[in-house]
C-alpha cells in the first residue's frame, strides 16, 4: 500500500535529523514525506532543507513553511491536508522509529480492511536516548505481533496513543472531515482520530514495540515522566483542566455518533470534573471517594498520584 508520512516540525533542531533518518531507512520507503514547518525560530527549517538537498530527496519528500504559526495541532491538520497517499503515518520531530514500522503496520492494514486507526507500542527514551522508567509508562510490548481493537472506553481510560505511533487510511479520514466540525480545532489531532476509529471499531493496537518516544525538556505536547513534575499541582490542575475542555470539544461538536459513544464522553468529562475538584479543594477523601465510585475507569497511579497531592497539600 502506498504511504505518506506526515510531520509537524516547530523549534526541534536538536533531534529532528535523528528521526529524519529513522524514516528515511525503513524497509518499506513512504511514497511521500510531508515535513510543515509552523514558522520555527530556530535552526529547523534549514536543516530539513539540507538533510532533503543533500541526500536528493526532493522528488518523495516535501517541506513547507508556514505564513503564520497555526500552533500545535494546527500544523498537524495542515499537513494531513497535503498527503495523497492510502496510508498516513504520523510522525514527531524528535522520536526514532523502528526500521521494520511501515512495513509492519501496513501489512495490517492490507490484511484487514477494518482497521481504520492502527497504533504500534512504543518506548519512552530521554534527551540522551537512554531509556526511562517511570510509573506512567506505556503498556509493555508483548511481542506477538498480533492486533487488537481498542474500544472507545480504553481510548478515554488511558490515552496512550501520540500521534506518533498512529496511523490510518486516508479515504476514511477525509470521508469523516466534515463530522469532525469545529473540534478538529480544539482537539489534538491524536486523539481525535482514536476517538473516531473506536467509536467505529476501527482502532487497532498491534503488539509490537516499533518506535521510540523522547522525553525532553522541550515537548510541544508537554509530557513528562520525572516524579518531581509529576507531583506538582498546579500542573496536574491544568492538566485535568485542559483534557476537560478537550473532552467538551468533542461533546458540542458531535463527533461521537452513537448513544455509547455519547455517554462514555459525557461520563469520562464528570468524572474528570469531579477529580479536578477533588484535587483543587486538596481534598483526599474526595480523590478516594471518586477513584472508588469509577474504578473501572480511573488507573490506579493515577489514584496514588492524586492522593500524594492531596496528601502533600494538607501537611
Amino acid at each position: 500500500m502506498r504511504i505518506s508520512v506526515c510531520m509537524g516540525i516547530y523549534n526541534g533542531e536538536a533531534y529532528l535529523e535523528r528521526q529524519l533518518e529513522s524514516i528515511l531507512g525503513q524497509t518499506k520507503a513512504p511514497r511521500e514525506v510531508i515535513l510543515c514547518d509552523d514558522c520555527s525560530r530556530d535552526g529547523c527549517f534549514q536543516a530539513a532543507s539540507e538533510f532533503i538537498r543533500d541526500r536528493r530527496l526532493e522528488e518523495t519528500w516535501h517541506l513547507y513553511r508556514n505564513e503564520e504559526n497555526l500552533g500545535y495541532p494546527g500544523n498537524f491538520y495542515h499537513a494531513m491536508s497535503l498527503c495523497t497517499q492510502e496510508l498516513v503515518f504520523l510522525a514527531d520531530q524528535d522520536d526514532i522509529w523502528d526500521s521494520r514500522k511501515l512495513e509492519r503496520m501496513s501489512r495490517v492494514f492490507q490484511e484487514d480492511s477494518g482497521v481504520l486507526v492502527l497504533a504500534c507500542k512504543f518506548g519512552l527514551i530521554d534527551g540522551k536516548g537512554e531509556r526511562i522508567r517511570t510509573p506512567m509508562s506505556p503498556t509493555k510490548s508483548g511481542g506477538t505481533g498480533k492486533a487488537e481493537r481498542i474500544c472507545l472506553d480504553q481510548v478515554l481510560y488511558k490515552g496512550q496513543w501520540p500521534g506518533m505511533v498512529l496511523a490510518y487510511r486516508r479515504s476514511w479520514y477525509e470521508s469523516r472531515k466534515e463530522e469532525f466540525g469545529s473540534a478538529a480545532g480544539r482537539v489534538p489531532h491524536d486523539l481525535l482520530l482514536c476517538v473516531k476509529a473506536a467509536e467505529e471499531n476501527g482502532f487497532y493496537q498491534l503488539d509490537e514495540e516499533l518506535a521510540w518516544h523522547r522525553r525532553h525538556e522541550n515537548n510541544t505536547g508537554g509530557e513528562e515522566h520525572r516524579i518531581r513534575r509529576l507531583l506538582n499541582r498546579d500542573r496536574k490542575l491544568r492538566e485535568v483542566q485542559d483534557y476537560i475542555q478537550i473532552l467538551e470539544a468533542l461533546e458540542e461538536g458531535r463527533v461521537t455518533k452513537t448513544e455509547a459513544g455519547r455517554e462514555s464522553l459525557a461520563r469520562k468529562r464528570r468524572i474528570m470534573q469531579e477529580r479536578y475538584e477533588a484535587l483543587r479543594a486538596g481534598s483526599l477523601k474526595r480523590v478516594l471517594k471518586n477513584a472508588w465510585e469509577n474504578r473501572d475507569a480511573v488507573r490506579p497511579a493515577t489514584v496514588l498520584c492524586d492522593a500524594v497531592l492531596t496528601f502533600g497539600k494538607r501537611q
